[in-house]
């Protein structure tokens, strides 16, 4: 039986997670609710906590001729893609040669990692669009794929190191044995091992880089060529006067990925999340 401190621990806790579960999950409903009221009836006074008629026509307006989100969504899943794929390259050598070499300052450099992952994007905003600038990339793809590849590398690296420091070094020395190099030993042994921590890694720099706006409204210079679906958003906002029906249901379209791959591979990312330490 149950004392009555812990009652009061239970709901104390129970209280909290739902105050937090509210903050969280209340916008996303509440935009929800704007993109399937009818057009003009978003500025009500009172305000329509739900529409007496609600409607998909915002969602045909979106997803029609009038508006480009499909190409911004096919962008997005570009540049997206090519930062995961570049960071899980990148941080997974670094966090080899981290968690399996012997050399002075090894966890000190990759603490150094984190302190610079925690720079707020903002401040380097105007020094990376110089760098494209001058390198001819603006207006591409490139110039946002390899920033958020630099944004995400630190918390990547981390995450993998984790699990590599796990791994035991007699396996590295069987291939070794057998003629394995160290790249492929690391490619065919260590990578497969520590295949949850990759994936987590990977569905955290997808996330990152899917709703990365600051960025990619900078180094598109409205081009609507390459602009992902956050810059699109604004885009049409401004030149359709603000229709917040319309850019609810936009909204609502484009985060729809991002919440399949959170319900879909939740049980992986929180236990790449919380598996793992570094020795």
């Amino acid at each position: 039986m149950k004392k009555p401190s812990s009652y009061k621990h239970s709901i104390t806790s129970g209280f909290i997670v739902f105050i937090i579960g509210f903050w969280c999950l209340f916008p996303l409903a509440w935009m929800f609710i704007t993109s399937i009221k009818p057009l003009g009836t978003e500025y009500r006074i009172p305000v329509e906590y739900w529409p007496s008629q609600p409607t998909l026509d915002n969602y045909r307006t979106v997803l029609g001729e009038r508006f480009t989100i499909q190409r911004s969504l096919l962008n997005s899943a570009v540049v997206s893609t090519g930062a995961v794929l570049g960071t899980l390259l990148l941080s997974s050598l670094s966090a080899y040669g981290i968690s399996r070499l012997r050399f002075k300052f090894r966890t000190a450099s990759l603490y150094i990692m984190q302190i610079a992952g925690m720079i707020p994007p903002i401040v380097i905003i105007a020094p990376t669009f110089v760098l494209m600038r001058s390198l001819g990339l603006l207006r591409t793809y490139w110039a946002m794929i390899i920033p958020n590849m630099v944004y995400a590398l630190p918390l990547s690296s981390f995450l993998i190191a984790s699990y590599f420091a796990n791994v035991p070094f007699e396996i590295e020395d069987a291939a070794k044995i057998d003629g394995a190099g160290t790249l492929r030993t690391l490619f065919r042994i260590v990578l497969p091992i520590a295949a949850p921590g990759i994936f987590s890694a990977g569905v955290l720099a997808f996330l990152g880089s899917w709703g990365e706006f600051m960025l990619a409204n900078t180094v598109s210079i409205g081009s609507a060529a390459v602009e992902t679906v956050p810059v699109a958003i604004l885009s049409f906002s401004r030149a359709f006067d603000l229709q917040w029906a319309w850019v609810a249901a936009g909204t609502m379209v484009s985060i729809l990925p991002v919440l399949l791959a959170v319900i879909v591979f939740q049980r992986v990312i929180v236990s790449g999340l919380s598996a793992g330490s570094l020795k």
